[in-house]
């Protein structure tokens, strides 16, 4: 007996595809050879042509085409309206969790229908989110936070400044500060088909936040900026700090401060720019672009002596969009330390978790310097 093959499912996009085909002209006995759908079939889904145009509508246009089946909320006004909510308050970056979806969905049912005794539960959750096609996503960034009208004025101000004070591509600079935690290892990985779930162990959270600074034709970078917690880490035992690849601070929270800040700009920035212009053959005249960060001094003690070389703050809460570093250069660098990292840890003839213990604060340095280098 000759067995009968699995019958395919189609979403509402290949039916309404068809459907389209029809109304073009071609005859459902042509369709069905090609497809090998039923005439039968065919007919059923004319019949039920409004109802799916219908189910588009009310869903997810993504979502909705790539449902194979049009089985739409109990309650359609209440669905639309709850959706309509959502789209308009993401539309803002408004962040929406389950538990503000179930709660707006009983408020608009008591403004609807007037019921007080509708519960919306994980299941009507659910459905919800599969028919609309919703999922639950980590926000990142701070870019929804961002002053659009100030990021996009901000340009030609900035041009404006500097054609009246002067400053070349290689005279303007930028700095920025960026967390690093830098012994922990990606939490995806690669296992094999039949494991249901890997094991993990305990990540470390040694975090230090770097300074990294350069100009704007990329031909001036200067060594970073490492700040820790402690004063004198055990692995500095020893060791020249001036032989180091990065230069070190700390603080309480190793986090950037006012006087760290201060100290480094004029006792490693200004020294290295007016080493640098006279081999440029420019006047030693240099302007630091810097976001509004509570750690940085104002513009006024950021000058020196002879004002020629100072700082200029971009305004507040424009960082992730128009920060010259933000704009991929630091991502950049961290992806090259952690391939460096992932390197060293191959060439290791321990193993992973071992190597890692034995890592340490001197070693992430001459990583984090051929890294800053290669970008």
């Amino acid at each position: 007996r000759k067995r009968m093959g699995k019958r395919k499912a189609y979403n509402v996009h290949e039916k309404l595809e068809l459907i389209h085909r029809i109304h073009a002209g071609q005859s459902k006995a042509k369709i069905s050879h090609d497809t090998g759908v039923l005439e039968s079939t065919l007919r059923g889904w004319l019949k039920e042509e409004y109802k799916l145009r219908a189910f588009v509508m009310t869903a997810s246009e993504t979502e909705g085409l790539s449902r194979k089946r049009t089985r739409t909320a109990s309650d359609a006004p209440l669905d639309t309206t709850v959706y309509n909510w959502f789209v308009q308050e993401r539309a803002v970056g408004t962040p929406i969790s389950s538990p503000i979806v179930k709660a707006q969905a009983e408020k608009f049912c008591q403004e609807l229908n007037g019921d007080n005794n509708f519960a919306a539960s994980e299941g009507w959750l659910d459905c919800f989110k599969r028919c609309h096609g919703i999922s639950q996503v980590k926000i990142s960034g701070e870019i929804r936070s961002a002053d659009s009208e100030a990021a996009s004025t901000f340009p030609d101000e900035l041009k404006a400044y500097l054609e009246e004070e002067g400053f070349t591509e290689e005279q303007v600079y930028n700095a920025d500060e960026s967390g690093l935690y830098f012994k922990m290892l990606p939490n995806t990985l690669a296992a094999k088909n039949d494991e249901k779930k890997s094991e993990g162990f305990k990540q470390d959270k040694n975090r230090i936040t770097f300074l990294v600074t350069c100009n704007k034709t990329g031909n001036h970078k200067l060594t970073p900026l490492c700040i820790g917690k402690s004063r004198q880490p055990r692995c500095f035992h020893h060791t020249n700090m001036k032989s180091l690849p990065i230069k070190y601070k700390n603080s309480k929270k190793a986090w950037m401060t006012g006087d760290i800040f201060k100290d480094w700009f004029f006792k490693s920035f200004v020294p290295s720019v007016r080493c640098h212009l006279p081999f440029k053959r420019l006047p030693e005249k240099a302007v630091l672009l810097l976001d509004n960060c509570p750690a940085h001094p104002p513009a006024e003690s950021l000058k020196t002596s002879d004002g020629n070389i100072k700082v200029f703050y971009l305004p507040k809460n424009t960082t992730s969009k128009i920060q010259p570093l933000n704009q991929g250069i630091i991502v950049n660098f961290k992806k090259a330390y952690r391939k460096e990292l992932v390197k060293e840890l191959v060439a290791s003839n321990n193993s992973i978790t071992n190597h890692l213990k034995k890592y340490s604060l001197k070693d992430m340095m001459y990583l984090a310097n051929k890294s800053w280098k290669s970008i």
